[in-house]
């Protein structure tokens, strides 16, 4: 027959430190390997019902919208889509010509490039068609970049920004800030009413600017306005000074 021991008793504490000790050791909570697991599956439940809140709310803000806020910003998909596949069939047909050998053909794309840089790196003046964006009251640097934005995804091939004073053409490298008065842009003070000046299509730049939650709606909700006309002879003036080699 197997033999049976006694519990083995732990022996008193010798000191009154001692004793504290294995009191905090009683009451303090042992984490085990199943405690660990829990936990991190508990982590892991709260990430996903996280996610899964915000994306029903990113849906009901789209169940909720008007039926013409959501056909407004199909047609703005819709038209951005349109540009991209006449770029690409510009950009295919370009380089069709360049490996054909047509020299003057060549000559000429190449410059057609060179002027197109130009605007786009704002060495050059431009007059064109276009709009003029008049801002009175309320602007943010957010809202004013948010703007920018959606004119260059609207086709803009030059933009200036001007007060009554001062002008400065907006490049790649150009930045925003608030200022007290208004908005300093690239480092130069502009005092609000500003004027925004586009050289594009007029009928795809407008409503890039009207879209809800665009330029017109963020800065009518701060009291402030804006004023769209059409214009056949934008005169965009300032330029960028190329960097000396």
């Amino acid at each position: 027959m197997g033999s049976h021991s006694a519990p083995r008793r732990a022996r008193p504490a010798r000191t009154s430190a001692e004793a504290r000790f294995r009191l905090r050791r009683t009451l303090s909570p042992q984490r085990s390997g199943t405690q660990v697991v829990i936990t991190v599956l508990f982590i892991a439940l709260g990430f996903t019902l996280t996610a899964a809140i915000s994306g029903s709310a990113n849906d009901s803000i789209l169940a909720n919208a008007r039926q013409s806020d959501l056909v407004s910003l199909l047609d703005d998909l819709a038209q951005r889509e349109a540009r991209l596949q006449a770029e690409n069939s510009r950009l295919e047909n370009a380089r069709e010509t360049l490996l054909g050998g047509d020299e003057y053909a060549a000559l000429n794309e190449a410059k057609r490039r060179a002027d197109d840089l130009a605007v786009l790196a704002g060495s050059e003046t431009i007059i064109g068609t276009g709009i003029q964006v008049s801002i009175s009251g309320n602007l943010t640097a957010s809202t004013l970049i948010d703007a920018i934005q959606e004119l260059r995804d609207a086709g803009a091939s030059a933009i200036q920004i001007s007060d009554r004073g001062l002008a400065v053409r907006l490049v790649a490298s150009s930045w925003f800030a608030d200022s007290p008065s208004g908005i300093t842009v690239s480092g130069t003070a502009l005092q609000v009413p500003i004027t925004i000046s586009v050289i594009g299509d007029p009928s795809v730049l407008i409503p890039a600017i009207e879209i809800p939650g665009g330029l017109v709606d963020s800065v009518g909700s701060g009291g402030g306005e804006v004023e769209i006309s059409e214009s056949q002879n934008v005169d965009i003036s300032a330029i960028v000074p190329l960097p000396n080699s």
